[in-house]
């Protein structure tokens, strides 16, 4: 029947076909460019990559000296934890304590803590957050490990060396305790 009115079958299939494959590939270009447009969400912050992952106490720091370094005072020492370009993103202080008492020229404790801080956005390093790993004095024991999170690090306290004052470990003496810390960067999911 179009046949009778001059336009041939085949010219008509082939414009109906054309014109169906260029309107899916319109609507398919328009599909394409709205996720092209669309921003791509980004991680919050970027990888942290540290110059040092660990530090060995005592003697890892620098001696406070009673002044401030970075975010402690006063008697310990404190180590600073860089970026791989050297700038400071956290630190390490050895040691805070509790329940300590004086026998002779020695001194003991009945608690044992590591202070540490660490920036909340690698971007902006003087903004930082301050968190502690505390132990007692019961639970010391060499290999014993604890963690904390300060902003976008994670530390890891591990005890190396320990001597007591008594059989039931009421207090360790103070200068016999040797820690690890390792520092990584904490999963944003923590």
């Amino acid at each position: 029947m179009l046949e009778e009115v001059g336009v041939p079958m085949k010219r008509l299939l082939f414009v109906a076909v054309g014109n169906a494959v260029a309107t899916a590939f319109v609507a398919l270009a328009c599909i394409e460019g709205s996720f092209a447009s669309a921003a791509i969400p980004k991680s919050a912050s970027p990888a942290v990559i540290l110059r040092n992952t660990s530090f060995e106490f005592p003697g890892a720091g620098e001696r406070n000296n009673n002044r401030s370094i970075g975010d402690f005072c006063c008697t310990g020492e404190t180590a600073t934890v860089r970026a791989n370009d050297g700038t400071p993103i956290g630190y390490i202080y050895f040691y805070d304590f509790d329940g300590g008492v004086n026998i002779g020229s020695r001194s003991a404790a009945a608690r044992f803590g590591v202070l540490v801080s660490g920036v909340s956005d690698p971007a902006r390093p003087a903004a930082r957050v301050r968190s502690a790993i505390e132990f007692t004095a019961k639970e010391l024991k060499r290999g014993l490990t604890r963690q904390t999170k300060a902003g976008a690090l994670r530390y890891t306290a591990t005890i190396l060396d320990i001597e007591f004052l008594d059989e039931a470990h009421s207090r360790y003496w103070m200068d016999t305790i040797k820690v690890r810390v390792g520092v990584e960067e904490a999963p944003a999911s923590e």
